[in-house]
């Protein structure tokens, strides 16, 4: 009787497992391919900077105040020429006089200069945080409202916003014809809001 060889034999070996892994190798490839498709067919990108910017804050570290910030987002569309200034152009987008500024900051950051404006609106309370940039005839603007019962700014809301500006006005966030890097999921698709829930 003839004795396989060792090389006769590992062929065999491998032959049989092989019609057993192989069908394994697949089928854990499909569920692989079917757990990521579904982490990511749920994200979509950001329709623009405004909105992609407000999202940022809630990537890890997730921006954590302990007063409540609600941001919001806007694109206005095509209403100013070249050369406009973002200060001028904010304020008769936003229609807020000198009055209502509390304190006011420009800035170079990436392609763009960006205003950042601290409002107080009378009647109503808390206090807004306005960004604000020229995308070309566009003007953009992201709002966050800081709840607070104080009429000035307090210490805390002054360094929780320069921590907010420090998250977002960075070059990477500001380069002209590209958007941030952050991803939305599509369920459900309203801005975070930072700090503790509402009661």
């Amino acid at each position: 009787m003839r004795v396989p060889t060792f090389g006769a034999r590992t062929r065999a070996i491998f032959r049989r497992t092989g019609l057993v892994l192989g069908p394994a190798v697949v089928l854990g490839l499909g569920v692989w391919g079917l757990v990521f498709w579904s982490q990511h067919a749920n994200q979509i990108a950001p329709a623009d900077r405004p909105e992609a910017l407000c999202y940022a804050l809630a990537a890890p570290p997730t921006f954590a105040p302990p007063m409540r910030v609600e941001p919001s987002g806007a694109m206005v569309r095509g209403r100013f020429g070249p050369g406009v200034p973002i200060q001028l152009a904010l304020r008769a987008t936003m229609r807020f006089s000198d009055e209502m500024v509390m304190s006011e900051r420009v800035r170079r950051v990436g392609d763009f200069e960006v205003t950042s404006v601290w409002l107080h609106l009378p009647g109503q309370g808390g206090h807004w945080l306005i960004v604000a940039w020229m995308e070309g005839g566009d003007v953009a603007v992201c709002n966050f409202r800081f709840e607070s019962d104080s009429p000035e700014l307090t210490p805390e809301e002054t360094a929780w916003g320069s921590r907010l500006l420090e998250r977002i006005l960075t070059p990477e966030n500001f380069r002209a014809g590209t958007l941030p890097t952050v991803r939305l999921h599509a369920r459900g698709r309203a801005l975070p809001i930072f700090g503790p829930k509402a009661s």
